[in-house]
């Protein structure tokens, strides 16, 4: 997959959406569960082409998976989705389901999905079922770039908000995929339709990131009788990509505010990365410095945005929490 990916007329996205069955806690199923957090029981997937600055619908995609491991339904899979365990049983086995729903992708696509659970369950599937688990294309999650663009920055909106906060007819239930993949495929369209293209596109090509690359990772510090140097630790961790090993240019300099350390790194390669690093108390009451490193998302954007809003106008303390009212008290 390319490094860069530029969105032009012509360019496909493809909606997916999934529904997956997940383990009874303590039930023994002869793997690893923790290889297979969720057998895919429900692919639903919409195409729509880029095209003078707006969406054209190319196709619906839709298929009843049969579960091999996870075969009866967990109680809440059943009542979020309304499926029966008869229902399942009547699906398509994965190894027939995956390559019909390739097809209808097509060689050249941007995934999007609501949230960024799917393409991690879709992968765990394509490994269990011994097909290659590289997806292979660019992915965004639209769900924190409809906040940005509906005025919710930083919240975590529902599909069925989206619809309603664009007046889309409901007509169908949520939680089956074709359901949740046409809705999330008529919000993407009414974003183009209520946006200036252009603004539209740099925010999903800055939110574009390589589903086959590991997003986050974690790095430990040795133990210090100070809590002070744990966190002189914080802002000393080498600041090299996980990736590719090269120096990352610091586009948000370490800053500290209340418990945490913040910052934000770009990798030629790889993109931006954001940076957080906790400190905490072993067992032996001795300091560590955590840090985890991930992939920018747009809600990381924000966050460490107005982290360092914060920290500009009150320093490490943050800003003071305003004490309750009098009548509040008194509720």
């Amino acid at each position: 997959m390319p490094s860069a990916y530029q969105i032009n007329e012509g360019t496909k996205f493809i909606i997916l959406d999934l529904e997956w069955n997940q383990p009874f806690p303590g039930k023994e199923y002869g793997i690893d569960v923790s290889t297979l957090r969720g057998e895919i029981i429900d692919i639903g997937a919409e195409k729509y082409t880029y095209s003078c600055g707006g969406l054209i619908h190319e196709g619906s995609f839709s298929m009843q998976v049969r579960p091999k491991v996870y075969r009866k339904l967990h109680y809440h899979v059943q009542k979020l989705t309304h499926k029966t365990n008869k229902e399942i049983r009547n699906g398509v086995p994965f190894e027939e389901a995956f390559p019909e729903y390739l097809s209808f992708c097509g060689d050249d696509y941007i995934l999007v999905c609501w949230g960024n659970s799917d393409p991690d369950i879709l992968k765990q599937n394509m490994k269990h079922y011994g097909f290659d688990d590289k997806i292979d294309h660019p992915f965004f999650d639209l769900q924190p770039v409809f906040s940005r663009f509906a005025g919710e920055r930083g919240q975590q909106r529902s599909v069925e908000f989206a619809v309603d906060f664009y007046n889309i007819p409901k007509d169908d239930t949520f939680h089956s995929a074709w359901a949740d993949s046409h809705y999330t495929g008529l919000i993407f369209k009414n974003m183009f339709e209520h946006n200036k293209a252009s603004e539209l596109l740099a925010v999903i090509g800055s939110s574009l990131r390589n589903p086959d690359l590991v997003k986050e990772f974690a790095f430990v510090s040795g133990e210090t009788e100070n809590l002070d140097e744990a966190y002189k630790t914080a802002f000393e961790f080498p600041q090299i990509c996980p990736i590719c090993k090269e120096l990352l240019k610091s586009k948000i300099e370490p800053f500290r505010i209340r418990k945490s350390v913040y910052a934000l790194y770009s990798c030629k390669e790889h993109g931006d990365f954001f940076c957080r690093t906790r400190v905490k108390k072993s067992k032996q009451s001795k300091y560590i410095a955590a840090m985890v490193i991930r992939f920018a998302t747009q809600s990381d954007y924000y966050l460490i945005a107005d982290k360092a809003e914060e920290f500009k106008k009150f320093g490490i303390q943050g800003e003071p929490k305003t004490p309750p009212k009098e009548d509040e008290t008194k509720m």
